[in-house]
């Protein structure tokens, strides 16, 4: 009999977390129960992660590479006429990804009492949203922006909360909540940006090579 591998092990401690995250609050998980789920000893599931905080944290490195694509495959560029677009493009990916993985909503959109990820989804926030403004200024010219705040992650921030609020409350985020999301952005971020935005260099010169 092939011996298992540490790699194929380490997926079956994650399919476990996924499954029970899927069915349990978070917060109710144990790493017996993980070892239990995966059909593997107690110990072994220690011997990689020393507690579930550890062990949901791993996971979520996985997830926040997720958003990075989200972000890219979001974005329709033949619909793109305002900036407005943009917003409504990436908030609509994230909503589907929340849609689609029970663990992103349980951990992101859910409570739990793990610190280290709430730091983490902070900190990714700030990645996000400077991968969000390339987006924007691949599109737009931009005005003079502040330089204290990063409006595009208040701007994600601001509709994770709505997202958030609207999970614990349902189990799941409603279409006009998800609607809302993107009006409480648009509003937000429209303080910064005009209603009309000029296109940038490199959008007027392909429109200028495609007539």
């Amino acid at each position: 009999m092939k011996k298992e591998s540490t790699q194929e092990r380490l997926e079956r401690i994650h399919k476990a977390v996924t499954t029970l995250v899927s069915n349990r609050d978070i917060n109710n998980i144990s790493i017996y129960d993980v070892a239990k789920e995966a059909a593997i000893a107690t110990s072994t599931v220690y011997h990689h992660y020393p507690n579930m905080e550890a062990l949901v944290y791993r996971l979520m490195e996985d997830i926040f590479e997720d958003f990075k694509s989200v972000l890219t495959s979001a974005i329709k560029p033949k619909d793109i006429h305002h900036w407005s677009d943009i917003n409504r493009m990436v908030e609509q990916g994230f909503v589907d990804y929340y849609s689609s993985n029970p663990l992103v909503q349980r951990i992101l959109l859910g409570q739990h009492t793990y610190s280290s990820i709430r730091h983490a989804d902070a900190e990714n926030d700030v990645i996000l949203a400077e991968q969000v403004e390339s987006i924007y200024r691949k599109y737009f010219k931009l005005p003079q922006l502040p330089e204290d705040v990063n409006i595009f992650a208040i701007a994600l921030q601001v509709a994770d909360k709505v997202y958030s609020m609207n999970y614990r409350e349902n189990g799941i985020i409603p279409k006009e909540m998800a609607r809302e999301a993107v009006i409480l952005t648009e509003a937000y971020l429209g303080v910064y940006l005009p209603k009309h935005l000029p296109k940038s260099e490199e959008v007027v010169a392909e429109d200028i090579s495609l007539h």
